[in-house]
């Protein structure tokens, strides 16, 4: 699998993040420091989040995602929009509840975009567990389905 990006635009002022390629574990702390230049903000309106490139995504990349869009429901009243033309993403979108607190969309945005690459934020291993950690919780949050799947993983992280 092609090693993953994590890129950025605005389009009329609205975030558009883009995750490309296969996204893991260890962009979390860059994926997660993005979101939280989002809550900063005084206003938000939307966001978008471009899956159109993405070959993979484990759960705690999936996990940020959904608790950015906890996030953003809670402090601008905002449904996030995830756009997914891989019908294998979309299947697992879907499976994780994500229907529930994204508008999903399986159209490429119709726009030519032009999107900068984030620079990597390394942290350290203890840090990046508790990302893991929360990340997982907000998976759980999401669907009994979630809590099964994952309850033993948090389990077992916080207790290491």
């Amino acid at each position: 699998m092609k090693s993953g990006k994590i890129l950025a635009t605005e389009l009329d002022k609205i975030p558009v993040l883009k995750l490309a390629g296969d996204v893991r574990v260890l962009m979390s702390s860059t994926i997660d420091n993005y979101f939280n230049s989002l809550y900063n903000r005084a206003f938000l309106e939307a966001m978008i989040v471009d899956l159109t490139e993405t070959t993979g995504i484990d759960s705690t990349a999936l996990g940020l995602l959904a608790k950015m869009a906890i996030q953003l429901r809670n402090r601008f009243n905002v449904k996030p929009s995830i756009i997914s033309t891989n019908p294998d993403i979309t299947k697992i979108l879907k499976g994780m509840s994500f229907d529930i607190i994204f508008d999903i969309v399986e159209e490429p945005l119709e726009q030519d975009v032009k999107f900068g690459e984030l620079n990597h934020v390394s942290e350290s291993e203890n840090v990046i567990k508790q990302k893991v950690i929360i990340a997982h919780q907000a998976l759980m949050a999401l669907s009994e389905d979630n809590k099964l799947e994952f309850q033993d993983l948090v389990s077992a992280l916080k207790n290491s």
